[in-house]
């Protein structure tokens, strides 16, 4: 045991420290802790190392690591030199030429997948060209006249008529503005409102599936208005579900499974159904026509 170690391990009892408290402050192994305080250096990894741990170690404890060297200049490691390793110059020489080997060997490689890239590079560009050069082979358009001028704008003119009246035609198509489309004016959670524009008054027909069984109930407005029609567990009862003629501006149709409907028809039109998890409430508002 050296004097250095002696003290080392005198000030870390004094702080109260242990060996484990030390090891995970300064990160250094416990065994190499325990080699310091008995002067053990050999079981450190080299002198170098062991000057850093014992720096490492002196600060943990708060000491002056100058102080701490000049005192116990004689108990410190002293480092080693390194020696120097040099390549005689036969075997820089060898492993020169076994570099240069490589290479060597290398190039005649890259420069035939050169050459075959640019030559495949140079009959495609050829071929190309001779494509080009037949189409643009193409019989020159005779020279147009003023009077040719005229007769392709009175062509064009025609064409442009015959146009918009092709676009007219569909709009003698359109359904009666009586039976408007349905728009879907307000969504929120399993809640679906429409607005139907129509003078007429609210019929439906619901169209319920085999399997899954679903609940199926149309009641005036609200979920307090009178049924219009009995509630339904699935289509056995009654299918399609049919109200015609409602006395009320607003049907309100509650589904309790949507997979188990096929489709709702109202008015002769069938609504886009949304899919839901839930029980859905669907609110069909009849708004007069203009």
């Amino acid at each position: 045991m050296t004097e250095l170690g002696t003290f080392l391990k005198q000030k870390r009892e004094e702080s109260g420290l242990t060996l484990d408290q030390i090891q995970q402050t300064t990160k250094i192994q416990k065994r190499y802790i325990i080699a310091i305080e008995e002067g053990d250096y050999k079981n450190l990894p080299g002198s170098f190392y062991a000057r850093a741990f014992i720096k490492t170690y002196a600060e943990s404890l708060g000491l002056d690591v100058d102080e701490l060297y000049e005192t116990y200049a004689k108990d410190l490691p002293v480092i080693e030199a390194q020696p120097s390793v040099q390549l005689s110059r036969k075997k820089t020489y060898s492993k020169a030429s076994e570099s240069t080997s490589r290479v060597s060997r290398w190039v005649p490689k890259v420069l035939l997948v050169l050459t075959v890239f640019l030559l495949i590079t140079a009959i495609y560009f050829a071929v190309r060209s001779i494509d080009f050069g037949g189409q643009d082979a193409s019989p020159a358009e005779p020279p147009s006249s003023g009077v040719t001028v005229d007769q392709n704008e009175d062509v064009q003119a025609d064409v442009q008529v015959e146009e918009e009246q092709t676009e007219e035609e569909p709009t003698e198509e359109e359904p009666p503005a009586e039976s408007g489309p349905f728009a879907v004016t307000e969504s929120n959670g399993a809640d679906i409102t429409y607005e139907l524009a129509t003078n007429e008054k609210l019929s439906t027909e619901i169209y319920v599936k085999e399997s899954p069984a679903s609940y199926v109930g149309v009641r005036d407005t609200s979920l307090e208005g009178a049924f219009l029609a009995p509630e339904y567990p699935n289509q056995s009862k009654q299918n399609p579900i049919v109200i015609e003629d409602a006395e009320t501006d607003t049907l309100r149709i509650r589904i309790g499974l949507i997979a188990g409907v096929e489709k709702i028809v109202v008015n002769g039109r069938e609504l886009e159904l949304q899919e839901s998890p839930v029980t859905q409430n669907i609110f069909v508002k009849r708004v007069d026509a203009e």
